[in-house]
């Protein structure tokens, strides 16, 4: 199986549940995602890499972000491709408006607002605005090269091993780690072949805890916070 794959069940099987709440405590941003938004939004990216950065599969999608719901939506996107994700230099990097981040064939940028809006200003030369083209592609994404168990799908590692090494989670957990980093991915999987959900904080306040678990229904705490 690989991992679009693997994500294609979780939103036959869970629809119209959260797949993924994201806050940030700075700018009092929340947003929830569905399993079903979260595949649009995938589908979406996923047609933007293809036919405007003309991403191909094999080739590797370095993800400069915060912990971010977009990051999520970027690596299933890569994976949908056919490409691989990357901790290194990747022939296309999505930035934050940090611009950290430049992958050595295309850089695109998201300026993080809500729902990802566009930059309100002028972006370095040779950098694309990831709110301002994404919302032109379809829901609907049809690789033409899917990737196979056997290719590779984060930092070396397949497809077929990822899904081996995550223990399915079924429960909803609350995290601060980025979900795309080597110490978040496990959970991100996890969560797809398990059915749980994942409420990811980012800037989180400590005074907020204890009341954001109440709220959320969280049955777990992933980190020490």
């Amino acid at each position: 199986m690989t991992l679009p794959e693997l994500f294609g069940a979780a939103v036959r099987r869970d629809g119209a549940n959260p797949l993924l709440t994201y806050y940030d405590d700075v700018t009092g941003e929340r947003i929830e995602l569905s399993a079903v938004t979260t595949a649009n939004w995938v589908a979406k990216t996923a047609n933007l890499l293809v036919d405007e950065y003309d991403l191909e599969a094999g080739e590797t999608v370095a993800i400069g972000l915060p912990p971010h719901w977009l990051g999520v939506v970027w690596a299933l996107s890569a994976w949908s491709a056919g490409a691989e994700v990357t901790t290194g230099e990747g022939t296309v990097a999505i930035t934050g408006p940090d611009f950290a981040v430049r992958g050595t064939r295309e850089t695109i940028a998201s300026a993080l607002l809500p729902l990802g809006g566009r930059f309100r200003e002028p972006l370095p030369a040779g950098v694309h605005d990831y709110g301002a083209e994404v919302y032109n592609h379809p829901d609907l994404f049809v690789p033409f090269d899917p990737p196979q168990a056997d290719a590779p799908a984060y930092d070396g590692k397949t497809h077929a091993e990822l899904i081996a090494a995550a223990a399915p989670i079924s429960d909803r957990v609350l995290t601060t780690t980025s979900l795309v980093v080597p110490a978040g991915i496990g959970t991100l999987i996890g969560v797809i072949a398990g059915g749980g959900s994942i409420v990811l904080c980012r800037n989180l306040d400590p005074a907020k805890l204890e009341r954001r678990v109440a709220d959320e229904k969280v049955d777990r705490v992933l980190e020490e916070l």
